[in-house]
């Protein structure tokens, strides 16, 4: 675009801009004032006097001693006694990444949620464990199908906390 277009369109503009604001701007001529009259409050119907005349004193409640010594036996030991562990079937250790995958796959087409972790007495290899169940004895009901699946004779039950 030349100057001469671009300058054109802005003074375009601008009339436009001003037409606007006259156009549309409140011409008070034509608008009606209103008075509105704000009616007076009435006295309060308390006396101002004896307001002023009360005293605020510091109560004193020395009667509701509280004793906040603990009594009660601790809600750690009796939590600690209470078995929250959760129970894994540790099928094997592995150092292959394909055969994990494949123990994993097989597993949790099966059904059964299937996870790894490190090894911790040899870190090339990593576990696969087959849980969490809620006690042995859903361990000891599945055993012999988590056997077959990994194609196992014998896997290790492992308490297990996330």
């Amino acid at each position: 675009m030349n100057t001469n277009r671009i300058f054109g369109i802005f003074i375009a503009v601008t009339i436009l801009i001003w037409v606007l604001i006259f156009a549309l701007s409140p011409q008070p001529k034509y608008q009606q004032t209103k008075n509105i009259s704000i009616p007076e409050l009435p006295e309060p119907l308390v006396d101002q006097d004896k307001l002023k005349k009360i005293e605020f004193k510091e109560v004193e409640n020395d009667f509701l001693k509280i004793d906040t010594t603990d009594t009660l036996p601790s809600a750690k030991e009796r939590v600690d006694k209470i078995d929250f562990n959760l129970y894994v079937y540790k099928i094997g250790a592995f150092g292959s990444s394909t055969t994990i995958s494949n123990v994993v796959k097989a597993f949790n087409d099966a059904g059964f949620p299937a996870f790894t972790e490190q090894n911790k007495s040899n870190k090339n290899l990593t576990n696969v464990l087959v849980g969490p169940f809620a006690s042995k004895k859903d361990i000891d009901e599945n055993k012999k199908i988590l056997n077959q699946i990994a194609g196992i004779e014998v896997g290790e039950v492992m308490a297990w906390n996330p």
